[in-house]
């Protein structure tokens, strides 16, 4: 059976939006990404809650205020310092930005194609550190409000301007999405509804104005220097960047990554430049080039959902040293677009019950695959240490233990901790190795330098890491920890006097 044009039936699309699908999309993130509930904080988590807490200066400037001063500032005066609130936030965020992504599909394409494009990008596993890291909730904040931005956009009254102040809610969420109005003129442009003449997208009063908002977005964030990317040099800065063959590689890696998510197919979850997936990546592009031909797909947004795609991919592409997969966040919608458009198309000629049928299927095997590989890439062991391969989860657990057996120990009030690891040297000795070793280094990452101790225990006075046993007066307290975080606590005469039995048990 035939079916009307894109163009003829948006109109009648907008008009009913079936509740049913849309909470299925929306659910279809809990399974995949529920793992995330039974964490506690990590690493940078604790900068936030810091900020919160006045233990470390608040942002006062534009750059990501709403995710990493303003969000702390709310959840710490509501939900404590209880990880589990934060990361429901986190989840919640990102079942209303595939919510959204199904409103935004449902314009253009059937129910059952945006059922599956949506769960496409809700499901996927490339997504997981954003929901694992409170610390990421820039990544959906910023979406959602890009993703409002655009739906306000495409309506035809006044409240189309509501464009602006979202697009400014999204940049002060993080610039990942500073091209949004690339993407949105190439979206207004391709608009069914639209006459040809109001097709000169880049001539719409809205644009121009979201085009002038982050063109001051981004003499702020270069005068600022937010990241550190002038410090020793663009190259040599942690997020230098520059025109590089690494910008080739970056792009094969996401468009690999975006495609390679059958679990028997995924061999690791490195956070590197990813030669495994070039493949991946170079057939990921060729296709949507050879869709380029399709008159069908055009009609369905195709370019449009490439152009969403690259605005907001290229911002983290020059980037020489973080190729992470959750950089993925804002431009996988354009790819979700683009599998959405091409089922659309398939399905075309198919009765809407089988339509139907063959969008939850393929929405289903996306949300059961989704949820399996996280499980694996969340529990995956580092080697037989007990640790976890993947940092976020690992340093997580470290934390957790570590701040458990200190509120166990009834440290005075004052206290000053010495954090010390004789068992990561090779034994209980006062004489360090020349270099920290990897496991004190990666306990003293889990606990950010021991501001993780001072937020999470208002009652020490202070946190220090040592190589080596040294006397030390009162309120100092040892904590002599192991590499997974759990710890015993003792005063310096006590660990004094288990030094010297331990060298006199030696020399016997």
């Amino acid at each position: 059976m035939l079916t009307a044009s894109p163009a003829r039936q948006s109109a009648s699309r907008r008009a009913a939006l079936p509740l049913l699908p849309g909470l299925a999309v929306a659910a279809a993130a809990v399974p995949v990404f529920r793992g995330a509930l039974g964490y506690g904080f990590s690493q940078d988590d604790f900068a936030g809650l810091a900020r919160a807490a006045g233990l470390l200066p608040r942002l006062a400037e534009p750059w990501r205020f709403l995710s990493h001063q303003a969000f702390f500032d709310v959840m710490r005066a509501t939900a404590g310092l209880d990880a589990r609130p934060y990361h429901l936030a986190s989840l919640a965020l990102h079942a209303a930005c595939a919510l959204l992504l199904w409103v935004f599909l449902r314009r253009r394409l059937d129910g059952p194609a945006a059922l599956a494009g949506a769960v496409f990008f809700a499901a996927h596993p490339a997504l997981y550190t954003a929901l694992y890291w409170i610390s990421a909730i820039g990544d959906p904040g910023a979406l959602l409000f890009a993703l409002a931005a655009l739906l306000a956009l495409l309506r035809r009254d006044r409240w189309r301007w509501a464009a602006l102040p979202l697009y400014a809610l999204a940049l002060l969420c993080k610039e990942s999405v500073l091209l949004l109005p690339v993407a949105a003129a190439a979206v207004l442009g391709s608009d069914p509804d639209r006459t040809p003449a109001g097709r000169r997208a880049w001539r719409d009063p809205v644009v121009l104005s979201l085009a002038l908002v982050a063109a001051a977005y981004l003499v702020y964030y270069l005068a600022a220097d937010a990241m550190g990317q002038h410090v020793g040099g663009t190259r040599g800065s942690p997020y230098g960047s520059g025109l590089s063959p690494a910008i080739a590689w970056n792009a094969l890696t996401y468009l690999g990554w975006s495609l390679n998510v059958p679990l028997p197919l995924v061999r690791s979850f490195s956070d590197a430049i990813d030669p495994a997936v070039y493949p991946w990546g170079a057939v990921a592009l060729l296709l949507w080039l050879a869709g380029l031909r399709s008159r069908a797909l055009r009609a369905r947004g195709w370019l449009a959902a490439g152009a969403l795609t690259l605005a907001f991919l290229a911002p983290v592409l020059p980037l020489e040293h973080h190729t992470y997969h959750y950089y993925l966040y804002a431009p996988l919608p354009g790819i979700a677009w683009c599998l959405a458009a091409a089922l659309d198309a398939a399905l075309a000629r198919l009765r809407p019950t089988a339509a139907w049928v063959t969008a939850a299927a393929l929405a289903t095997a996306l949300a059961v695959n989704g949820a399996a590989l996280v499980r694996k890439v969340e529990s995956f062991p580092f080697g037989a240490t007990g640790l976890r391969a993947d940092p976020t989860v690992d340093r997580a657990r470290i934390a957790t233990n570590a701040l458990a057996d200190l509120r166990a120990a009834g440290l005075p009030r004052g206290a000053r901790l010495l954090f010390w690891s004789p068992i990561a040297e090779g034994g209980v000795s006062a004489t360090p190795s020349p270099r920290e070793s990897y496991w004190e280094r990666n306990v003293r990452a889990a606990l950010l330098d021991g501001l993780a101790v001072r937020v999470m225990l208002p009652q020490v006075g202070g946190v220090e890491f040592v190589r080596a046993f040294r006397p030390a007066p009162e309120p100092y307290r040892y904590a002599v920890y192991r590499p997974d975080g759990k710890l015993g606590v003792a005063t310096p005469a006590e660990l004094d006097s288990l030094i010297r039995a331990n060298a006199g048990a030696r020399g016997r």
